[in-house]
């Protein structure tokens, strides 16, 4: 049992050294918070070592700890919205800020993807900014490759038609 720990140890470690900045980019885009990020990419080379002695990805190591990464973030941002919704009950909204006053595009363009249902936003952020194939994906999310393009599909189409962000494109009212 000994020897078995060591060699997973030595696997993450390696793992660790080559796959964190991926790990925590991956977390940081879904869920667009340092901390989080962080603490997700820690969870994940945890979990990583715990599955070690059992599972050698070999190959698949990245798509691997991909899978781990996004499900993982996917666990948080879903915790999040019980306890938005909940604090969401005890006190009134805030009002929104006009995109079209702010001069950071890349904020609004990620609030849009942020509006999106998990399952679109994971997929636009491996396909976007993780720069997977749609092959890759379906490793990681473990579906199929016609079911990442659809799911692309439908992203594109609710981002064509969000009203904040064809404001702040200059396209809107």
């Amino acid at each position: 049992m000994s020897e078995d720990r060591e060699r997973a140890m030595r696997l993450v470690e390696r793992w660790v050294t080559a796959y964190q900045p991926v790990v925590y980019r991956a977390a940081y885009l879904i869920l667009r918070d340092t901390s989080s990020a962080e603490d997700v990419a820690q969870e994940t080379f945890m979990r990583a070592f715990r599955a070690a002695h059992r599972a050698d990805p070999g190959e698949g190591v990245r798509a691997w700890l991909y899978r781990i990464a996004v499900n993982t973030a996917l666990n948080e941002v879903r915790r999040r919205k019980r306890e938005t919704a909940a604090l969401g009950r005890a006190r009134p909204m805030n009002v929104a800020a006009d995109p079209s006053d702010s001069s950071d595009n890349a904020a609004v363009v990620g609030d849009a993807i942020e509006r999106l249902p998990d399952r679109l936003r994971v997929a636009v952020v491996c396909k976007y900014f993780l720069d997977l194939s749609e092959r890759e994906i379906a490793h990681v999310l473990k579906i199929r490759p016609g079911t990442v393009k659809s799911r692309l599909h439908e992203a594109r189409r609710l981002l064509a038609g969000d009203d904040v962000l064809a404001v702040a494109a200059g396209a809107g009212g």
